[in-house]
């Protein structure tokens, strides 16, 4: 799934849930939606590769870590 389909995937959770224009972060683990934070933080708490979206569309990445230990740090894509 490409990064625009994950963007509207997004808008569209956050339209049917009530978090429209409640700031935080939608998370998606490949094409499979994982949660959603009030922030962007704990990249720790996330598996690389983790793809985080915000309420104006920005995205970031989780990177470096592992698996079992989770990422080191997000960044923007």
């Amino acid at each position: 799934m490409d990064l625009n389909e994950l963007k509207q995937r997004a808008i569209e959770w956050r339209k049917e849930r009530g978090y429209v224009e409640k700031c935080g972060v939608v998370v998606f683990f490949g094409d499979e939606l994982q949660g959603w934070a009030n922030e962007l933080r704990d990249p720790q708490h996330w598996q690389p590769g983790c793809i985080a979206i915000d309420e104006f569309g920005l995205c970031y990445e989780a990177v470096g870590g592992n698996a079992q230990d989770g990422a080191s740090r997000w960044e923007p894509i």
